[in-house]
């Protein structure tokens, strides 16, 4: 994962409720859009907001069934996230006494 790819997906994690609703949309294999929306409590249009931040930095797609969507959460960038910073930490060298 390069530089501008982690930031993007970390900005995309940095607030509560898209953390929430990855949580939310983790604890089964699809969910509709009322379900996302009624399992927050905050206004439709902040939750499509952040939905929208989530899909742009991968970690959600949408499909649609009927008029409603159905959202799945995108387990790759995650695993992506995860062994970038893993990287970080295995390169970063100890530091004795809290100096450096």
């Amino acid at each position: 994962m390069n530089d501008d790819r982690l930031a993007l997906v970390a900005r995309a994690l940095a607030h509560p409720a898209r953390v929430r609703i990855l949580r939310l949309l983790a604890a089964q294999s699809s969910c509709k859009g009322a379900e996302v929306f009624s399992g927050l409590p905050l206004a439709q249009s902040t939750v499509s907001q952040h939905l929208s931040v989530l899909k742009k930095a991968g970690l959600v797609h949408a499909t649609p069934q009927g008029t409603a969507m159905l959202y799945c959460i995108t387990a790759e960038p995650l695993i992506e996230l995860g062994q970038a910073l893993a990287e970080i930490v295995d390169v970063h060298p100890t530091c004795c006494d809290g100096e450096g």
